[in-house]
């Protein structure tokens, strides 16, 4: 129920994607969309002709977060079957701040 790309989408796959009510995020990392692919057990396939059920992966909850003054986006995929990863979202007020809070974690 939802179609993940690494690059856009052309006309075509726009209009067939809205068509059939699917949503689309597009413009995700290479490294991201293989970590996606792994904890969902998808596959990542070139083209629309070679996708199969076999290759489709599943989640739970997909969702978009918006956060700050700045309106930054995330993307949190939930209740993945192969998934045992956590993300810690680090902020803070510079980087000396934020660099810390890493070590931190780190330690």
């Amino acid at each position: 129920n939802l179609v993940i790309c690494q690059w856009g989408f052309d006309d075509e796959a726009n209009h067939l994607l809205y068509q059939n009510k699917l949503p689309a995020v597009r413009w995700v990392g290479g490294v991201e969309l293989e970590l996606i692919a792994i904890a969902t057990g998808g596959r990542i396939v070139p083209r629309f002709e070679e996708l199969t059920p076999e290759k489709l992966g599943k989640a739970g909850t997909v969702k978009e977060l918006c956060f700050g003054t700045t309106k930054e986006q995330m993307l949190v995929i939930e209740d993945c079957a192969n998934s045992k990863a956590v993300t810690v979202l680090v902020r803070g007020g510079n980087q000396m701040v934020v660099d810390e809070a890493k070590r931190c974690l780190h330690d």
